[in-house]
């Protein structure tokens, strides 16, 4: 016996191994990135970082803005302009059903994950909602300060059906593909729900 324990302390056996095992409740999973690069995922992503979950709370914040403005200014509800800017909307919203298919898939593809951008698309992407948010913000005061209510209804209605359509073809999408988009610090990509262990 004392040989056996000699070959063993050499061969590193420790009696207590099994119950100093670590507990791997995360296991590491990879995906192909753009280029033919392999890049460590996020196993368990965050709430927030979950793309369909930003969508359903803009959605959400714009229909509450929208409710309150209707309570607000009810008056301006049966005029011309606002059901210009809620046809506005509803184009905008085709047109992002005609084209998602292909968004997505590049997403899939890797094609915005930020490792994978040029300096250029790094800049866009990174100056997009700022930009966007800058101009929404100078035409919602440009109409309040023409006294242009209804325009504003409209402006939001669309924004509303927009937000709405783009949460429910995100989470279709998601379902057909047995994946899940994630957004974080400028990339985009998919996690794959079997990989992951997780139910869409």
């Amino acid at each position: 016996m004392p040989l056996m324990e000699t070959i063993r302390a050499y061969l590193g056996w420790c009696p207590m191994q099994a119950s100093m095992r670590p507990d791997l409740t995360v296991r590491p999973a990879t995906a192909a990135a753009a280029g033919g690069q392999d890049g460590p995922l996020r196993v368990e992503p965050g709430w927030w970082k979950r793309y369909h979950n930003q969508l359903l709370i803009t959605a959400v914040a714009f229909s509450a803005a929208t409710a309150a403005l209707f309570i607000l200014f009810e008056d301006a509800s049966g005029h011309l302009a606002m059901w210009t800017g809620l046809a506005i909307g509803v184009g905008a919203a085709l047109g992002f059903l005609l084209s998602y298919r292909k968004q997505y898939a590049r997403v899939a593809a890797g094609e915005f994950v930020r490792d994978n951008m040029t300096r250029r698309q790094r800049i866009v992407r990174s100056l997009s909602l700022p930009v966007a948010s800058v101009l929404l913000a100078a035409v919602m005061a440009y109409f309040v300060l023409g006294g242009m209510f209804d325009r504003i209804l409209g402006l939001m209605l669309g924004i509303c059906l927009i937000c709405w359509t783009w949460y429910g073809l995100t989470i279709l999408w998601e379902r057909r593909h047995k994946a899940i988009m994630i957004a974080e610090w400028g990339s985009v990509y998919t996690v794959d729900t079997a990989t992951e262990g997780e139910r869409v």
